[in-house]
């Protein structure tokens, strides 16, 4: 990816952050963790997002990143999805051989928007399949919720044995649509291991609101697979259905508020059937503070959302951009509000254990408020 000096991109360990429950125990992360670390970068590797990357198990690979247009410093909040258990060698051969029923995504973990369409069978079921020589690309299913697109596939690749070769491989994915331009940034996690070198992914990309904007209810997307060391990339045209809904929430602006130190604007919500985008500004309000001053301040602020029951919303992405003494930024969260009445805003800076929540910040939105 292509930066200025001026420009940083951060990775912050959202989903820790969120207080969700990783399914993976500490001492076999940090094992995985050491071992992705000593394993070769990429050549098109960006250097700073192996030096600040904090993901536990949902990560990128640096070509997957999505670029970011920036004018002074950029964080990049990334967190992928999907979560994978470690099983014993017998245990994960017998589990290839069962046929899987239903959505794949209802099994996700940290991501209940997508897992409730998932069960409730909201995604679209398809059969398409892609190739490019010994490789193919089969899609299963679609999501599409008018504020993130989501696919599960079944990607075979011969000679490829493990995971981790898989992700060393795989250099981008894409989604085009007749007339806009490529969207790419997809999230992911592990892909699984179904044997014979193939692995199944799961994958999703919350919209920037310009992307979102005029889609259709019902469109056909190009997925674009690209592997390194293969010049023709997998490419399959599939089906994308807006789930349908009985509520929306859509808030544009929202309220603002202000304590001795900083402004919080809610720039935008849009509460669609799986998905939360929240649109903030946050401005320093000391306008003397110099660039490390505001850096401070700034760099480190991000939000939870706690719906009406007290359940923090799951972190699945997000961007911001800091422009002097102001961040502006989009964060993403996989959940089902449609029997929520509110939800509460809570800003924060820093990261567990050391989250120090601004509490003269926190907003209560009403949800019947904004349909």
């Amino acid at each position: 990816m292509n930066r200025s000096n001026a420009e940083r991109q951060l990775d912050l360990n959202l989903k820790k952050a969120a207080g969700a429950k990783m399914p993976v125990s500490p001492l076999v992360r940090t094992s995985l963790d050491a071992a992705y670390a000593s394993l070769p970068d990429r050549p098109d590797a960006d250097p700073a997002s192996v030096q600040t990357s904090k993901r536990r198990g949902r990560r990128r690979s640096s070509a997957l990143r999505r670029t970011v247009v920036v004018a002074a410093s950029v964080v990049a909040i990334s967190a992928g999805l999907f979560a994978s258990g470690f099983v014993s060698p017998v245990m994960a051969d017998t589990i290839r051989e069962i046929p899987v029923i239903g959505s794949l995504f209802s099994r996700i973990e940290g991501d209940a928007g997508l897992r409730t369409a998932g069960e409730r069978s909201q995604g679209t079921f398809v059969e398409a399949t892609g190739t490019s020589g010994s490789m193919k690309v089969k899609v299963k299913e679609t999501i599409f919720d008018g504020t993130r697109v989501a696919f599960a596939a079944d990607l075979t690749v011969p000679g490829i044995d493990s995971t981790y070769k898989l992700e060393e491989r795989m250099q981008n994915v894409s989604l085009s649509i007749d007339g806009r331009p490529d969207m790419n940034g997809f999230f992911y996690d592990e892909p699984q291991d179904r044997g014979n070198g193939t692995y199944s992914l799961l994958m999703n990309m919350p919209l920037d609101p310009a992307e979102a904007r005029g889609l259709d209810e019902r469109f056909d997307g190009k997925i674009t697979i690209t592997m390194q060391g293969n010049v023709e990339p997998l490419v399959v045209t599939v089906p994308f259905e807006r789930i349908e809904t009985d509520r929306e929430v859509h808030l544009n602006p929202g309220p603002t508020v202000s304590d001795d130190r900083y402004t919080l604007s809610i720039d935008t919500l849009d509460v669609t059937a799986s998905t939360v985008q929240l649109g903030t500004t946050l401005e320093l309000k000391n306008k003397n503070a110099s660039a490390a001053e505001q850096d401070e301040a700034l760099l480190d602020s991000s939000y939870e959302i706690v719906d009406d029951r007290g359940k923090v919303l799951d972190v699945v992405g997000g961007q911001a951009m800091q422009d002097g003494g102001a961040i502006t930024g989009i964060s993403n969260y996989g959940a089902d509000l449609s029997e929520s009445d509110y939800i509460v805003v809570k800003p924060y800076l820093g990261d567990d254990p050391s989250k120090v929540y601004l509490e003269d910040l926190e907003i209560k939105i009403d949800l019947n408020a904004g349909q």
